[in-house]
């Protein structure tokens, strides 16, 4: 009997050879910045499966514990979007939340999604029940990312400032005008601030250890980021990048942090210089352990549940970073498409 060979093209072989667990496959989700999608990445292969259409300006990503729905909110038509990540298909839009949605969390149980509104100085809570929103938390500055407590008892609220704009400026564009240098800390029951946390400059990306006892931020005028002690409710620790001279010359930020699932390294991007650092979180001051190189401008961060992978989103080149976590090393380079400007990205393990 003569043996039959089938050849497949190559994208088409490693999308069928790739492991479906129990039903399940793990896939990346990357927003295009600067275009209307979410790329979807198999994490297995590194390949992309599709693309799936949202609204402009992609800015903010989240999912529940079970993670059987993705939420993407859009800057440039104030909209959150549902999305299925069985069949990756848009399944709701909401298209009420105002001027430039951005970062976005949502309870463990899908109940609350927070939205920060950067220019109206608002995080707005939607009631994904009664679909509708039903509290609106003033701040100063910028609302710009938020992250949930490990028991949902509390969101971390972390809005930027206009910078060295003037209040003139800043209000000719329709944005706030006022200054931020602190957490809020948001009780989820009530949807009412219940404290801050100082950070002396404007915060950026935050992450919340799982114990919920660290949060680590990324401010202006860092090279680095600060450890906040959230029982204290202060910073206990000024984390400062080992620049060379000449890197020190050039000016840079941090813009982009995550924890390892395992909770043993922190991750904070610097933008300028494509890089990104890696610390040891205990003991404490966290202490510096490598310096990984990146694609052009990397900004946020997420890791596979595993441990094993950091993907990195390059906006200056529209790619992203595929980290090997225990080598400290890029093992290669998804390139999403040109003008994109990748930003910030999810993984799920979501079914097949």
């Amino acid at each position: 009997m003569k043996k039959l060979w089938i050849f497949l093209p190559a994208a088409l072989w490693l999308l069928w050879a790739a492991p479906v667990e129990n039903g399940k496959r793990q896939k990346l989700y990357v927003l295009s910045s600067h275009g209307d999608d979410v790329t979807v990445v198999d994490v297995a292969t590194n390949q992309i499966l599709k693309t799936i259409k949202v609204g402009k300006d992609p800015h903010g990503i989240a999912a529940p514990k079970a993670e059987d729905v993705l939420w993407v909110a859009t800057e440039a038509d104030g909209s959150l979007y549902a999305i299925d990540p069985a069949r990756d298909e848009v399944t709701a839009h909401y298209d009420f939340f105002g001027y430039r949605p951005n970062e976005i969390e949502v309870t463990s149980d899908n109940r609350f999604v927070y939205v920060p509104v950067l220019g109206e100085g608002l995080y707005k809570v939607f009631d994904t029940v009664h679909k509708k929103i039903v509290a609106q938390i003033p701040t100063d500055g910028y609302p710009h990312n938020v992250v949930v407590s490990p028991d949902d008892r509390y969101m971390y609220l972390s809005p930027y400032d206009r910078g060295r704009n003037s209040p003139e400026r800043s209000a000719a564009q329709g944005l706030p005008v006022t200054r931020n240098d602190r957490v809020y800390i948001v009780d989820t029951a009530t949807h009412k601030t219940v404290g801050t946390i100082p950070t002396h400059h404007p915060p950026r990306p935050i992450v919340l250890s799982k114990d919920g006892e660290r949060l680590y931020v990324n401010t202006d005028e860092l090279m680095g980021f600060l450890v906040l002690d959230i029982p204290r409710r202060t910073a206990i620790h000024k984390v400062e990048y080992e620049l060379t001279p000449e890197e020190q010359a050039i000016p840079s930020r941090s813009h982009g942090i995550g924890i390892t699932p395992d909770q043993s390294e922190v991750w904070s991007t610097d933008t300028a210089h494509s890089l990104v650092f890696v610390y040891r979180r205990m003991p404490e001051p966290p202490r510096q352990i490598a310096r990984i190189p990146t694609g052009k401008i990397p900004y946020w961060i997420t890791f596979t549940p595993d441990g094993k992978t950091c993907y990195v989103a390059n906006t200056g080149d529209d790619t992203v970073s595929v980290i090997d976590v225990a080598s400290k090393k890029e093992r290669t380079r998804i390139q999403i498409g040109k003008g994109k400007a990748p930003k910030r990205l999810l993984v799920l393990t979501a079914k097949g």
